[in-house]
């Protein structure tokens, strides 16, 4: 016999590899169409960040990384992953952001430093200044991760760079590009990879507040193997505990995001899994507030929240 648990867990890795999970077929027939002439060209930019989102990227499967840099994408940079550097990386960069190099996408991984410029240059200019022009020539671009998406950790309260998300920094800038939003600290490779191939062989997928509506429909609190635990009020008390993890400070049910049901490294596990709560680090909340720690109590945060609403 199996417990409720094991049995929910269980039905958890069948949905992912009954598909359920994934993207439609389309992006299936999409990748067999890719070819040499019509592979996707991606210029990766990094702005405030610890690369954990192009780490995170590398862990790919099916197609696994090196398929997605070299087969069904041409990554043409990457600060970490490029074997140009130096003057010949810089003008690799300009060549694209110029638009003589071709059609292209941008990933940007990472904050933009709006009030201290300086804080992030790419050679000898500022990081913003790529990506205002990068605007004028790109077919699109990806907010890749949360810091990318809302600040996250570089635009928390009390930073002196007035970091901002991409979209923030383009509103500010008055242009209104092609932009899709993938949070996660870091990303889920899944949700970067899928989502790039569907723009670029397919078109532009079904957004949800800008986000693949496939991936961020729902939230974690809903596909929970827990959530039955929540429902009858069976509580973990500690860390290890069996039962729902919202004593805890479990983030699920605020924060949108298909880890119950796509897993994490290769399948093998994620947060509430490894009895660790959601600290939703997908959503705009994510490390934005210094009175707001990533794991807390229940009763800590019932404080906290009563403080802050007063």
């Amino acid at each position: 016999m199996i417990d409720r648990r094991e049995f929910l867990k269980m039905a958890a890795c069948l949905s992912a590899s009954f598909g359920i999970s994934n993207f439609p077929g389309i992006v299936n027939a999409a990748l067999k169409k890719i070819t040499p002439e019509n592979t996707p060209q991606l210029i990766y930019l990094q702005g405030q960040s610890c690369t954990g989102c192009s780490i995170s990227l590398l862990q790919a499967e099916s197609p696994d990384a090196v398929s997605m840099v070299t087969q069904y994408s041409k990554l043409s940079f990457h600060a970490d992953l490029s074997a140009a550097s130096g003057k010949q990386a810089l003008k690799l960069i300009e060549e694209y952001i110029s638009g003589d190099a071709g059609e292209y996408f941008l990933a940007v991984e990472g904050a933009i430093p709006w009030a201290m410029p300086e804080a992030c240059v790419i050679g000898d200019k500022p990081f913003a200044d790529y990506l205002t022009a990068a605007a004028k020539t790109m077919n699109g671009a990806v907010a890749v991760g949360t810091c990318a998406v809302h600040g996250g950790i570089p635009a928390a309260e009390g930073n002196l760079t007035d970091a901002v998300s991409l979209k923030e920094f383009y509103k500010r800038k008055g242009i209104n590009p092609l932009l899709i939003d993938i949070p996660g600290c870091p990303v889920h490779p899944d949700w970067v990879w899928k989502t790039i191939i569907h723009l670029a062989q397919v078109g532009l997928p079904e957004l949800i507040n800008g986000r693949p509506k496939l991936f961020f429909q729902r939230k974690v609190h809903e596909l929970c193997p827990r959530y039955h635990d929540f429902q009858q009020e069976i509580f973990a008390e500690k860390l290890g505990d069996k039962g729902c993890l919202f004593k805890l400070g479990c983030l699920g049910p605020d924060t949108y995001a298909d880890c119950p049901t796509r897993w994490w490294n290769g399948g093998q596990t994620w947060c509430i899994d490894a009895n660790a709560p959601c600290i939703g680090c997908a959503s705009s909340q994510f490390a934005s507030k210094k009175n707001f720690p990533f794991y807390r109590s229940f009763e800590q945060a019932m404080i906290k929240n009563s403080e802050d609403n007063k």
